[in-house]
């Protein structure tokens, strides 16, 4: 059954949260993590239907807004990827209270997918508890610094104010055909997760940008304790590429597409092999 939470000390993180009403034992804690500037409420969004469909089969799901996301307090420009995994920590902590999880699953989009390996290796390191990534479509290769990326003027503008208005950062109109965008500054901005059409209007921060900057994704994710799972479109040939360098990872193909948004059925799919994994992963794990 689904009820809405609030976490936070001032209660500001916005979430829903599904829990078997009939629960005995520890059971695995499922937590989906969305790319930048993704929110509970988009309309057929991947994580509300994978936490509908995890929920009838009987798992443990919280889906929830970061600061500056959707209904939580905050404005996405205060966002960096610091603040998304401390949110995501915080809620760790707070559900966790009563019930204790025999494990962690964590399941990132994109950006998302940074958060989940981060969150996985602090979360296991504090409580001692299994955490496993579920990635998908994330960046693995270093992007590209800023100042490559946006033009001077502008970062010169966020250097001085702290934020500035998406739409200036990567400016455009054309949502649809793209054909007023700089393709390497929608590259580097789709990568993150985020749809221009729902970011413009919205503030991105220096800080996120300083963070995007330090970033070396391979070497974070080449920390994981108990293997990573992987999932990407057959067509997204550069993260099949690059998913050579990366150490215990399990592959799954999402047919005919580079990304699940790509199509319907790609979506469906994702969240069989999603299902799959949590499933399989949990029988393996009895029998060690």
């Amino acid at each position: 059954m689904w009820t809405q939470k609030r976490f936070g000390p001032d209660r500001g993180i916005y979430a829903v949260v599904e829990q078997p009403e009939m629960c005995t034992g520890a059971k695995p804690l499922v937590v989906t993590l969305a790319g930048l500037g993704q929110a509970m409420s988009e309309k057929n969004y991947l994580f509300s239907n994978l936490r509908k469909r995890l929920a009838l089969d009987g798992h443990w799901i919280v889906q929830f807004d970061y600061r500056g996301h959707g209904d939580s307090y905050g404005e996405l420009g205060e966002t960096s990827i610091s603040s998304m995994v401390n949110d995501t920590l915080t809620v760790l902590e707070e559900i966790t209270l009563v019930d204790k999880p025999s494990r962690v699953y964590l399941i990132g989009n994109a950006l998302g997918a940074v958060i989940a390996q981060t969150v996985a290796l602090h979360w296991e390191e504090r409580t001692k508890i299994e955490s496993v990534p579920i990635l998908i479509s994330p960046f693995l290769d270093k992007l590209p610094p800023a100042k490559e990326v946006f033009a001077a003027e502008t970062l010169a503008r966020l250097e001085k104010e702290g934020v500035i208005d998406s739409q200036i950062l990567v400016p455009g109109f054309d949502y649809y055909q793209l054909t007023d965008f700089d393709p390497v500054q929608f590259d580097y901005i789709t990568r993150l997760g985020a749809h221009l059409l729902y970011l413009h209007g919205q503030c991105i921060g220096k800080r996120m940008l300083d963070e995007l900057d330090e970033l070396e994704p391979v070497s974070l994710y080449n920390q994981n304790k108990h293997g990573l799972h992987l999932i990407c479109g057959e067509l997204d040939v550069e993260t099949w590429e690059s998913a050579r360098k990366l150490e215990r990872v399990n592959l799954y193909r999402l047919s005919d597409v580079t990304h699940f948004f790509r199509h319907p059925a790609a979506m469906d799919q994702l969240i069989e092999i999603v299902r799959t994994i949590l499933t399989e992963d949990s029988h393996y794990r009895k029998e060690r």
